[in-house]
């Protein structure tokens, strides 16, 4: 049955039915709002990009690609990327790869922001075989190009048009997806013990990678403290920085170390005698002055003082 086209907001609707189960036999109808993304900082991929919002719970890549790839026939998906994925965190991550793996060929310089964003990238084996998606949760997929990602909306616009039923999931390889239900469980018992030797290859590069930002970090200090400033001078740094917690006990030590070469050396200068004579006539003025008032307040009290 045809029904009119409906959009809210600029939304295409795309109504999907939900598959049955035999605890829940009733179909149930759920509903996806989609439109071309248009991001506050476009990228090089928006203008090829869908924004999907209200995806269903359990909806993966594969079932995007299914969806947009089979049941609707309309473009070839790239790739997609889900709520919890930040763009410019994935964006940086690509380009850190790619820095990373051309530095070996062409010598590109590879600075200390690229290996901490690898370092964020490093992470222990997940204990989960598929991740679920919070209710109303939004994704967006990239095609391969504009064409694809137009000819997917119309297609979707026009399905909703003419009442097609489409099941969600329809028809997809269940090797291609983890089952969920009790199997899901079973797996996440199974995966919160990973093997020895992907624990020791994820530690190995973690700590490969730290080594290497604090390296490269260090060289880094050294270029730019001898680089001249506005007025052509240049910083002479030497021994541990105050910023580096880990040498303040040894920046302390220096400090001591320092003072005791100091002693000895006061009256070193003509100047530093002076000062020192100076100081002492003054406290002995001052300390006479304040014998004169004790001897005055004690005439005061108790009158002349007849000598003995």
């Amino acid at each position: 049955m045809k029904v009119e086209s409906v959009q809210v907001e600029g939304y295409a609707i795309l109504p999907v039915q939900l598959p049955t189960t035999p605890l829940f036999p009733t179909p149930a109808t759920h509903y996806l709002y989609l439109r071309p993304h248009e991001p506050r900082i476009p990228d090089p991929d928006s203008t090829r990009s869908l924004f999907i919002v209200n995806v269903p719970i359990d909806t993966t890549e594969a079932h995007l690609r299914h969806l947009f790839g089979t049941q609707l026939a309309s473009g070839r998906v790239e790739r997609v990327q889900f709520e919890d994925v930040q763009n410019k965190k994935r964006a940086a991550a690509t380009t850190t790869e790619t820095n990373l793996s051309q530095s070996k060929k062409k010598r590109k310089r590879v600075t200390a922001d690229d290996f901490e964003r690898h370092l964020d990238e490093i992470t222990l084996p997940s204990t989960w075989d598929r991740k679920l998606q919070k209710s109303g949760a939004h994704a967006i997929v990239i095609f391969a190009d504009k064409p694809s990602m137009e000819s997917s909306l119309k297609a979707a616009t026009k399905a909703s048009k003419r009442g097609t039923t489409i099941v969600w999931g329809e028809g997809l390889p269940t090797d291609r997806i983890p089952v969920l239900g009790l199997n899901r469980y079973v797996a996440h018992e199974r995966m919160q013990y990973p093997d020895r030797g992907t624990l020791l290859r994820t530690v190995n590069e973690f700590m490969t990678t730290f080594t290497q930002v604090a390296e490269t970090r260090k060289r880094e200090d050294h270029k730019r403290l001898a680089v001249p400033d506005e007025d052509g001078f240049v910083t002479v740094s030497h021994g541990p920085k105050l910023n580096s917690v880990a040498r303040e006990d040894e920046m302390r030590e220096l400090v001591e170390k320092q003072k005791k070469k100091g002693v000895g050396l006061e009256d070193f200068y003509r100047f530093q005698s002076r000062e020192k004579r100076k100081e002492r006539q003054n406290q002995m003025l001052r300390r006479f002055d304040e014998d004169k008032k004790k001897l005055a307040e004690i005439k005061a009290r108790k009158g002349k003082i007849r000598p003995e």
